[in-house]
């Protein structure tokens, strides 16, 4: 077997494709091309009918009997002649696809032999002193077009790949029968040169018509079916010196393209690459279209037209429902924006609680002539304990029930809503401690008139600026990463049919530190007609 050229190669590169496709018989064409590439051998390949006497024409082109008498009783058979010392080498059948067969060689005098025994071979190779072809020529002998073998049939078309230029032997009374011109039509796209034999001219009868008129009306029939050859020849196997055999012809016809083998060689290979890119291409619309007429049946039975407006009303959708993420994204904001700046944290008996533990932070507090250090530490935490009480009374009413209401009614009406989402949300709120309170009253700070207004503002701000910072990254990681999670129907009862990103359903995506975090229990009442954690006493709603 001869080494596979390797490299960047045009053909390399398809069947690299090829292979990718899973088009394992196309790739395969690909791979023999490379070789033939590499062999740069010309091959002149023969066809036609079993009666047309191509088999005879080859063995006098070789100038001898190479090939037997009679047709190959094989399957499937390609016979290659090529010139050399004499001996054949058989390839058989593969018994699996994929699978190789070992290659049988004997010699030309036992071929007979072996095509007696009707043994299945894919290929025959032989090697006989043929000074026509040189050393880069090969004669092809295919099997009969006319065969209702099917593995002859695919055989002689598969033969074509590997063809640089094509002879069309034809029997002197069939010229005109539709199926040697189907075949023939079949030969000419292929683009490669296509030469048209009559065999047989010693049939012609001059006196019943002349030999001008006879070939005007073949000339006409193959121009009519859009058949282009590069010459018409007619030759007699029988009749050798009958004034019309033109052999003398057909030699130089071979002799000049193995003269021009470079130029031909790479124009065949072109032409191959084509034929076999177009007959893929030519398959997958076939299955498309196949596909497409299921989907138009399923469809039922509506027409192109409609099918065709829906696809564009769920295109149109689809882009508006791109632009929902951003929108919904600022509406939580401004509505989250609102609801903070409406809250008050800061009514007047937390205000009082707050002057108190203030007063008492001051230096010279005293109550009493005998007010002492400990005193005066166990006055300060009763008053920072009631403060504390007060001010987490306000925050749990104002802003922790509210937020999350505000978050939920805005997930449920994305679609994004999960049970059990509540408990983390409320996990990730900030916690208002005493110590934290503590901290905030810096020395110095007034504990009566606008000083004290002013602490409590900048309390109340600080406190509103921790919930924003907890309740807008967790509201806004339930959205889905994915934007064709939302696009696909996140808003309606197809999301759960529809998958994407390998989701059948959409997920809130929370903060990876509240997943570890364990549920909290809630008591769930009537409120605000649905079943929702218990506001806290103060709420009015």
């Amino acid at each position: 077997m001869r080494e596979v050229i390797s490299g960047t190669s045009t053909l390399m590169l398809l069947k690299q494709q090829l292979e990718s496709w899973g088009e394992q018989n196309s790739a395969q064409i690909a791979a023999d091309l490379m070789l033939k590439e590499q062999a740069g051998e010309l091959t002149l390949a023969f066809c036609g009918h079993f009666s047309a006497g191509k088999s005879s024409m080859i063995n006098g082109l070789c100038g001898k009997a190479v090939l037997p008498s009679g047709p190959v009783p094989t399957s499937a058979n390609i016979v290659s002649i090529r010139s050399g010392a004499p001996r054949v080498v058989l390839h058989a059948e593969p018994e699996a696809p994929g699978s190789s067969a070992p290659a049988i060689e004997t010699t030309p005098d036992r071929l007979q032999e072996y095509c007696r025994q009707g043994a299945e071979y894919s290929a025959i190779e032989v090697w006989e002193e043929v000074p026509l072809l040189g050393k880069h020529g090969v004669l092809m002998d295919t099997p009969g077009v006319d065969s209702t073998d099917e593995g002859h049939q695919a055989a002689t078309h598969s033969a074509l790949h590997l063809a640089d230029a094509v002879f069309y032997v034809m029997d002197y009374n069939h010229v005109q029968s539709e199926n040697n011109l189907a075949f023939a039509k079949s030969l000419s796209d292929w683009g490669k040169p296509l030469y048209l034999i009559i065999n047989q001219i010693d049939k012609h009868r001059e006196l019943e018509i002349s030999i001008v008129e006879y070939r005007q009306q073949v000339e006409s029939a193959f121009r009519e079916w859009g058949i282009h050859s590069a010459g018409l020849l007619f030759t007699s196997l029988k009749v050798k010196d009958h004034p019309l055999n033109q052999w003398d012809d057909l030699l130089a016809v071979i002799a000049a393209l193995l003269e021009q083998r470079g130029e031909l060689l790479g124009y065949s290979l072109s032409r191959s690459m084509h034929h076999t890119a177009a007959a893929v291409l030519a398959a997958y619309r076939e299955e498309q279209q196949e596909e497409r007429s299921q989907l138009l049946e399923a469809a039922g039975g509506a027409g192109k037209e409609a099918v065709e407006a829906e696809i564009r009303a769920i295109s149109q959708a689809e882009e508006l429902l791109v632009q929902l993420p951003e929108q919904m994204r600022l509406e939580l904001r401004s509505k989250l924006d609102a609801l903070l700046g409406n809250s008050n944290l800061m009514p007047a008996d937390v205000r009082d609680a707050a002057g108190a533990y203030i007063e008492s932070s001051s230096p010279g507090f005293r109550r009493g002539l005998l007010f002492t250090a400990a005193k005066r530490e166990k006055e300060q935490a009763t008053r920072l304990l009631h403060w504390h009480g007060l001010q987490q009374r306000e925050i749990t009413a104002q802003l922790e029930w509210h937020i999350l209401q505000l978050v939920r009614d805005w997930a449920e009406g994305a679609g994004l809503w999960q049970e059990g989402a509540e408990p983390l949300l409320k996990q990730v709120f900030p916690a208002v401690s005493q110590q934290w309170l503590a901290d905030q009253v810096k020395p110095g700070t007034g504990s009566s008139g606008e000083a004290l207004l002013n602490f409590c503002r900048a309390l109340a701000a600080e406190i509103k600026a921790q919930f924003r910072r907890a309740a807008w990254p967790s509201a806004s990681s339930c959205w889905p990463s994915c934007r064709r999670c939302w696009t696909s129907g996140a808003r309606s009862s197809r999301a759960a049919k529809r998958p994407c990103c390998g989701r059948r359903t959409r997920t809130p995506r929370w903060p990876p530190w509240t997943a570890r975090l364990p549920p909290a229990r809630t008591n769930s009442r009537r409120c605000c007609r649905r079943a929702v954690p218990s506001p806290p006493a103060s709420c009015r709603r």
